[in-house]
């Protein structure tokens, strides 16, 4: 971590693998703080990649944690420069269904904007792939 900028992005990114995995209503008031109003996040659904507006976002997340029991996992790697962060870290997931649990291995690209304190430090837009789909 090489400025100030760095080191609130590593922050705000550690912070939040504590808020996602409090549930769906943590990780939506942590949304709020997390991303910029007019944030998009990419990120492969049903095959394709797809580019979706915050509350696309914060909807499709909504499904997501109604169907899977959801925990981060430990970072592997990250890297910050320049507003811009490489984050590759575990996810575990079970079905609530099904009962089936797999792992995956998820890399993401963020680039973030600074703001003025009390707001700080922002997702402008990310990018996200994980290994194995779900089931």
């Amino acid at each position: 971590m090489n400025t100030k900028f760095d080191e609130a992005i590593k922050n705000r990114l550690t912070s939040g693998f504590k808020n996602w995995n409090m549930g769906y209503e943590a990780w939506l008031e942590w949304c709020d703080t997390l991303y910029e109003p007019d944030a998009h996040y990419n990120l492969q659904y049903n095959g394709a990649l797809k580019r979706l507006t915050l509350q696309e976002y914060k909807d499709m997340m909504g499904e997501f944690f109604a169907a899977f029991d959801i925990e981060l996992g430990e970072f592997k790697n990250m890297l910050i420069e320049d507003g811009w962060c490489a984050i590759r870290y575990v996810v575990y997931i079970t079905n609530k269904k099904t009962g089936k649990k797999i792992t995956q291995n998820t890399m993401e690209f963020v680039n973030f904007k600074e703001n003025p304190e009390p707001i700080g430090v922002r997702v402008k837009e990310g990018f996200a792939l994980s290994d194995a789909p779900l089931a």
